[in-house]
């Protein structure tokens, strides 16, 4: 990458402070506690230590029984997130469990489940990523399709260009008109020359139209405080809303696209193929 970007970690994103449920909660108890904090999922401890989870779709108000024993989750390693974790490992690590815990001195230190992906940190992040790709497809226009005007850009996106720019120039502070074009306009002009979508990495319109169609979206809900996350239930295959899948296959293709402009990925070891 050209200049520094915004990192997030899973300690950024997870739920503090922490609160817990002791083990022998009635199930049915604990289960309206879950659902009047709006928690996911809560620790469970016995005599201070942590023993494991409770989730939501463990339990609910009809649950008999004394304790929590028969219905917590261990809390192995395999429920555990170091707080250091990136947030693309996040995401990926979210699409396989619905909530992980960061521990410390033999505490639960933060809870992180798929909805605090709809959080500032994380949309901190999307936003400085997203806005260095519309940076970096402005100059792959400039260098690749100069007559970018004769694409299948509207009359009515062509207006606004030449007024944002007019106004510039008033103003004595005028750049290139592609500085003006809004990022969908970006994936119009894109898409429809070969040279550009090629330059992503993609290897044909149809698998860039789709892909830069998918980051335009995210850029809309990114920028207007949307949910980045609409569905946190499932992954299944055209679940309605963004999925946590859908958000790490976007993030990734973002991640791939930016690699192949600027000649180096962001995360070198996780680099995605965008070519499909």
């Amino acid at each position: 990458m050209s200049r520094e970007l915004y990192d997030c970690t899973a300690a950024e994103l997870a739920t503090r402070p922490v609160e817990h449920l002791e083990h022998d909660t009635p199930p049915s108890e604990a289960a309206n506690w879950l659902d009047e904090n709006g928690y996911d999922a809560a620790p469970v401890y016995a005599g201070g230590d942590p023993v494991g989870f409770v989730h939501e779709d463990d339990i609910s108000p009809d649950t008999d029984g004394d304790t929590l024993d028969t219905h917590v989750t261990p809390l192995t390693i395999d429920y555990m997130m170091s707080g250091d974790t990136s947030l693309p490992d996040v995401i990926s690590a979210l699409v396989a469990n619905p909530v992980y815990f960061l521990g410390g001195h033999s505490n639960v230190t933060g809870v992180l489940t798929r909805a605090d992906l709809n959080t500032a940190p994380a949309r901190i992040y999307l936003f400085d990523r997203i806005t260095y790709l519309e940076e970096q497809l402005r100059e792959l226009v400039l260098d690749e399709a100069p007559n970018w005007k004769q694409t299948p850009v509207t009359v009515g996106e062509l207006d606004d260009i030449e007024s944002r720019y007019a106004d510039a120039q008033a103003a004595n502070v005028a750049l290139d008109e592609i500085h003006y074009a809004q990022f969908s306009t970006l994936e119009t002009i894109v898409t429809s020359v070969e040279d550009c979508w090629q330059a992503c990495g993609f290897s044909t319109r149809g698998a860039a139209n789709s892909a830069l169609h998918e980051i335009t979206e995210l850029r809309n809900d990114v920028a207007h405080a949307n949910l980045l996350v609409e569905n946190t239930e499932t992954n299944a295959f055209l679940s309605d809303g963004r999925t946590t899948e859908n958000l790490s296959d976007t993030l990734e293709t973002i991640e791939g696209v930016l690699g192949e402009l600027s000649g180096a990925t962001a995360e070198p070891d996780t680099s995605p193929d965008v070519s499909s």
